[in-house]
């Protein structure tokens, strides 16, 4: 059984890894967008009409919420 979490455990950090290493890529690209503008290359901009889609199809109530809920679970977690 300890073996099955220890491997849970390890596929848990590398998919955490993986989201840290994107995320970070897609800010990377929104600041290289935001220093070049328009002349950033067509891979820039289809990145940055994809977040600006998922923006406009996202309400800011569903937005709201996830900040919400996220803030809570962070103070939850906290340990006093």
């Amino acid at each position: 059984m300890q073996k099955i979490l220890n491997a849970l455990q390890s596929v848990k950090t590398v998919l955490l890894k993986v989201a840290e290493t994107g995320l970070v890529l897609v800010g990377f690209i929104v600041i290289v967008y935001l220093l070049l503008g328009e002349d950033a290359g067509p891979y820039v901009i289809s990145v940055i009409t994809n977040i600006s889609l998922f923006m406009s199809a996202v309400s800011s109530e569903a937005i709201l919420g996830v900040a919400i809920i996220g803030a809570l679970i962070f103070f939850l977690r906290k340990k006093p």
